[in-house]
């Protein structure tokens, strides 16, 4: 199932509607797709974000826009309108990659692990000890063990910067439980560091995109808010390690080198396990020069390459 494909529904009847703008109860809209419980509640949810990946992926697809809302009275109303930034068709690809900034990267992946691997206590080791945790506890699912994950992932998470700016400065660590309980489920085993063959596919590619609906899901209903792309993908390689993080200096170097789009979505990712694969022998080698201490998945290769090869091409300070 693709992505957002259960609020797909509301995309065609929009589309067919034809009408400038349209007011429906939040009774109606429900015969037309399943609304999320947090929705009656939560305004934030009714948000008409720049890359829709989740509910209010039914209209934005559909070039609408919510103009209003009523919590109290339970309407809400779609007007035609495009979010600024918004493509509902992603490009395919940005330009042509080069070569000779790949092989650059590839060597800021090793400066970059040389560097942690000098300091015993150096901060991006927290990468290390959090998918560590969670791979070996993953299937363990007790209060214990889920409260140990939460306090791993807001370290790993503070350690990047992923505080600032975040809804997550106002919540303690236990607001993580949703999210680390649905990260371990078993539906999700097949995304645990995989590998760039089956990255350069759809279907595990729009898996991906369906776990990163389901944990914005999670955080909405605990009441967090929503997360941002490259919260999302940080929470995702420090856990399940399937995803690079796309925060600014991986997506400067995604635009420096034309390896991918800088927004994380299936295309994206389907190019990101492509371009491993082209340079399968050079990626290889620098993975096995970092599992000393913890076996490096695909995706946190790639990230360290392009995040570090970003920050030095980015001319600002760091992230």
């Amino acid at each position: 199932m693709a992505i957002g494909s259960k609020y797909a529904p509301l995309t065609k009847w929009l589309q067919q509607c034809g009408k400038e703008s349209v007011r429906l109860t939040f009774a109606e809209l429900n015969e037309i797709i399943p609304i999320p419980n947090y929705a009656y509640k939560d305004r934030p949810s009714w948000a008409n974000l720049t890359k829709p990946s989740s509910f209010c992926s039914g209209w934005i697809n559909a070039g609408y826009i919510v103009g209003a809302i009523s919590m109290q009275e339970q309407w809400v109303e779609f007007c035609r309108g495009e979010v600024k930034g918004h493509l509902a068709k992603p490009r395919s690809i940005i330009k042509k990659t080069d070569h000779k900034a790949i092989a650059a990267a590839l060597q800021c992946g090793y400066d970059c692990y040389d560097d942690i691997a000098t300091d015993p206590n150096h901060r991006y080791l927290s990468w290390e000890y959090c998918h560590a945790a969670f791979k070996q506890h993953r299937q363990q699912h007790d209060e214990a063990t889920v409260d140990f994950l939460c306090l791993h992932l807001a370290w790993y998470l503070a350690s990047w910067g992923m505080l600032r700016n975040s809804f997550l400065m106002q919540k303690d660590y236990k607001i993580h439980a949703a999210v680390v309980t649905l990260v371990n489920q078993p539906e999700w085993e097949m995304l645990w560091d995989i590998s760039a063959d089956k990255l350069a596919q759809e279907w595990y590619a729009n898996r991906i995109m369906q776990l990163c609906e389901a944990i914005t899901e999670a955080y909405v209903a605990s009441g967090a808010g929503i997360p941002t792309e490259t919260l999302l993908t940080k929470i995702l390689l420090g856990t399940i390690g399937c995803v690079p993080a796309y925060d600014r200096y991986f997506k400067k170097a995604l635009s420096l080198t034309g390896a991918a789009q800088q927004s994380c979505n299936a295309i994206s990712l389907m190019a990101l396990g492509k371009l491993y694969i082209d340079h399968r022998d050079e990626f290889e080698a620098l993975r096995k020069h970092c599992s000393e201490r913890v076996e490096y998945p695909a995706a946190k290769v790639i990230d360290m390459c392009f995040f570090e090869y970003g920050l030095r091409n980015d001319g600002g300070g760091e992230e």
